[in-house]
């Protein structure tokens, strides 16, 4: 039997060892295809080029000058185009197009309580809430059109968001807080008990 596969298998190779006839013109056809193939832009050369890991040699001396270059490249654009910083409670927009917006927090128990959100910068003394003799505390706030998160700073510790109000959708910062969306028809945020 193995002398059956061992003649077998030389079959097989005597028949692969032997040439391949070629139609005539063959290899002259397959050259001009591959010169006519379509070359790649010089944009595409220049990204492979750039793409391309290359190792670098550099000194540590040569490596503090590489880092200072590109410090000081983003320094000096980030002086050219300067972004406009909003300061806590200040806004962009008109101030006829604030609305005001009443937060309301019933919490007898309270001895104070505060309101932070994005409007104010989460400063938890800004906005203090005022205290009627029901247990109800309550604050208006300006605000422009847009959609602000806030939380009800409770004792000056204990971040609550407002039971009348929807959640905010991934908390930032692990205190869970509300959203109220002024204009466009959404413009009062309430509160109930706490």
């Amino acid at each position: 039997m193995r002398r059956d596969n061992d003649d077998l298998i030389e079959r097989v190779a005597a028949e692969l060892r032997r040439p391949a006839a070629l139609s005539f013109g063959f290899e002259a056809r397959v050259m001009a295809e591959v010169r006519s193939a379509r070359q790649p832009s010089a944009w595409a050369r220049a990204w492979e080029w750039v793409r391309e890991p290359r190792m670098v040699a550099l000194s540590p001396l040569g490596g503090l000058a590489m880092a200072a270059a590109i410090a000081g490249v983003v320094t000096l654009g980030a002086l050219a185009w300067p972004t406009p910083v909003a300061t806590p409670g200040a806004s962009t927009a008109p101030a006829e197009s604030a609305q005001a917006v009443q937060f309301v927090l019933h919490a007898p128990q309270a001895r104070a309580v505060f309101l932070a959100g994005d409007f104010n910068g989460w400063d938890a003394r800004q906005s203090p809430l005022a205290r009627a003799p029901s247990g109800l505390w309550f604050v208006e706030v300006l605000l422009p059109p847009g959609r602000y998160t806030y939380a009800f700073v409770v004792d000056g510790s204990r971040f609550v968001p407002d039971p009348a109000a929807p959640r905010a959708f991934g908390d930032d910062f692990g205190a869970p807080s509300s959203v109220v969306i002024v204009g466009r028809g959404g413009n009062q945020a309430g509160g109930r008990s706490l």
